[in-house]
């Protein structure tokens, strides 16, 4: 997946490299031992379209490559993105991006069956 921020066309990449760099963002403590949760705090949020979790998706995403987006550049591309009613498409085409990964389709898929799951509970309860 590609993204342009200013100028500059970025790379996202869904690999290991990711994993990893989400997980420093997002580090739950058991029992004194840090474990990243960063793949699982990423799906969820995307789930509820908390635009925040853009953030560091993108920067975790671009973390491989030699010349990095800036903060204040993620921000204003995201902000962009809302301002111009695209925010919606671009959770859509980062989770499509996603869920192409081979190490993230399985967790991806969970969460969907997990979310459907509870949408037919929830409606057999009304």
């Amino acid at each position: 997946m590609e993204i342009q921020i200013g100028e500059k066309k970025y790379e996202l990449a869904f690999g290991l490299g990711f994993i990893r760099k989400m997980d420093e963002f997002h580090t739950v403590k058991a029992q004194g031992i840090p474990l990243g949760v960063g793949v699982e705090t990423a799906i969820t949020h995307l789930g509820t379209r908390n635009p925040v979790i853009l953030v560091d998706i993108i920067k975790a995403a671009t973390d491989h490559l030699k010349s990095k987006p800036s903060n204040s550049g993620i921000d204003e591309y995201i902000e962009g993105q809302a301002a111009e009613g695209k925010l919606e498409e671009l959770f859509k085409t980062i989770t499509e991006a996603m869920e192409e990964s081979v190490f993230l389709k399985p967790k991806m898929q969970e969460f969907k069956k997990g979310v459907q799951r509870a949408q037919r509970e929830q409606k057999q309860a009304q």
